[in-house]
């Protein structure tokens, strides 16, 4: 019988298959130290045959990982640890069943307008207090936007820009800056109502207040965007509260619509689970 493969960090245990992402690579482990899941993420070095670059691509993933610890929010994901390991950035978040926002876009379609307010809500209320924080997010996009079975979600991956939705200021070279941020908010939720991201040869099947605000947030002057929190109060009258509701679980074919409403968060990769309640809600609406 082959030995059992020795814990990370001397204390997470890897427990499930790894899953793949442009940003990393991700396990659910067990903590033994702690007695409790929990998920971890290899972050991958940005170019592995210049080594003064990849130390310096170590390093800033140790700092943004440190900094995400400080974000004590309601609509951020945990961070609890974070350590290297064989010259490797590894990073331990809460242990939650989640899909992303691309994934639940790419199977089940686009979102109407007053879901995609709510999710906007949330998600500039977490952005919002972690630029209070002088805090920039820097690589926000659909995958970064996780929700779980029962529709609550929480923000991860700060300052990693893999997936990310980025400014135009950005994409020309330009440091990011909070209205960087803003920019990305308003591409992801963007993806989110049109299923597209903005930018294409297709324009806009939605109208109204949701889609004017959204615009607000993509002009290309990074001086004509709102701030974060002035986007998270536009948001917050647009949006209509409603009761949650369940999403599908991996593999399932409900033909049961999805609602993003309610406490909407952002999330950490996680592997989907949902529950026989989760389920008998999302059949029974």
């Amino acid at each position: 019988m082959a030995a059992k493969k020795a814990a990370l960090a001397g204390r997470y245990r890897l427990l499930e298959p790894a899953v793949h992402h442009p940003g990393g690579t991700v396990w659910r482990a067990r903590d033994e130290l702690l007695g409790r899941f929990v998920t971890v993420e290899r972050l991958p070095p940005e170019c592995p045959f210049d080594a003064a670059h990849s130390d310096r691509v170590r390093a800033k993933a140790i700092r943004d990982a440190r900094v995400a610890i400080r974000l004590h929010h309601p609509h951020v994901v945990v961070v609890h640890d974070v350590f290297e390991q064989d010259l490797v950035p590894y990073v331990v978040t809460e242990d939650l069943a989640t899909r992303t926002l691309a994934e639940l876009v790419e199977r089940h379609g686009s979102f109407p307008p007053d879901r995609v307010a709510a999710l906007g809500a949330q998600l500039a209320s977490a952005l919002a207090a972690a630029h209070a924080e002088g805090v920039l997010h820097r690589g926000l996009g659909p995958g970064k936007v996780l929700l779980t079975a029962d529709g609550t979600a929480k923000i991860a991956g700060f300052g990693r820009s893999a997936g990310a939705f980025p400014a135009p200021e950005v994409a020309t070279g330009t440091s990011p800056a909070f209205s960087s941020d803003v920019y990305s908010l308003g591409a992801t939720l963007y993806f989110a109502l049109e299923g597209r991201p903005p930018g294409t040869a297709v324009p806009p099947r939605a109208g109204g207040p949701v889609l004017d605000a959204l615009l607000t947030f993509l002009r290309p002057e990074p001086v004509a965007r709102p701030s974060m929190a002035e986007a998270e109060r536009t948001l917050t009258g647009l949006a209509v509260a409603r009761p949650l509701a369940a999403i599908p679980a991996r593999g399932t074919r409900s033909r049961a619509r999805i609602l993003v409403t309610g406490t909407v968060l952002v999330l950490a990769l996680g592997t989907a689970v949902t529950t026989h309640a989760a389920l008998r809600r999302l059949t029974n609406p």
